[in-house]
């Protein structure tokens, strides 16, 4: 097995371009958390507190351009670069606390971001989820994937189910890790068609998925490789 390289981590934390022309993100988020969201590449992205005011955006200047609707209390932020790829760290404040977004910006149209004070979840987070900032759990939970460890606290579920993903590829989810708000989960993918295969990791995303990482990238007929997702724990998960 290929180690995880850091950029893994780190980089590819792309969300799935949502279809219609104005999108609504709803993230679920208290004083203190960090949640994660997706912007748009190349237009405006709209961010509003529900039932309240953003009073404040702290962030690295040099990664975006922001609008204020100080009526409103919104405020419209815009990638400064329209091939940006990075996610960006904001902190929103308003008369609730102050969260952290993680946004990762896609080629989408026009999106809008809605926070709303979080709903407390049924269970107790794990260790991975508990140990600190966004990026540690993503790298953690990574770590524990790809070697295959089972945490004491964390449900460990081997499915064997196959999935459709295209033509020509076999997609099996061998193992999820399901915490309290994530779930982790390691695929087999094998090309069983008659050509070559490249994969991009964008091409895998979808909507609450946090994180990709492939071992493979480009598989020749009858090759397989490793897929890890991080994605959001669903209700009926």
């Amino acid at each position: 097995m290929i180690p995880l390289k850091p950029s893994l981590v780190l980089l590819p934390m792309l969300l799935a371009a949502s279809q219609s022309a104005c999108a609504l993100q709803i993230l679920d988020a208290k004083d203190g958390e960090t949640v994660f969201g997706k912007i748009s590449q190349k237009e405006v992205t709209r961010i509003s507190v529900e039932r309240g005011r953003i009073r404040k955006v702290t962030g690295n200047a040099g990664e975006f351009v922001l609008e204020k609707d100080e009526e409103k209390g919104q405020v419209f932020i815009r990638p400064a670069s329209p091939d940006a790829s990075k996610p960006i760290n904001l902190f929103i404040t308003s008369e609730r606390g102050t969260v952290a977004l993680l946004l990762q910006p896609v080629d989408t149209p026009s999106d809008t971001l809605v926070i709303r004070e979080g709903r407390d979840l049924a269970t107790a987070p794990s260790r991975v989820e508990a140990s600190g900032r966004h990026v540690r759990t993503l790298k953690n939970l990574l770590l524990a994937m790809a070697g295959d460890a089972l945490p004491d606290d964390m449900e460990v579920r081997e499915p064997a189910q196959d999935l459709t993903l295209w033509p020509g590829v076999r997609l099996t989810l061998q193992r999820a890790w399901m915490g309290a708000g994530i779930v982790g989960e390691k695929y087999q993918l094998a090309n069983i068609g008659d050509g070559a295969l490249s994969l991009i990791e964008r091409d895998l995303f979808k909507p609450g998925v946090m994180a990709v990482s492939l071992e493979h990238a480009s598989l020749n007929p009858g090759e397989a490789t490793n897929l890890f997702v991080i994605r959001e724990r669903r209700p009926n998960d």
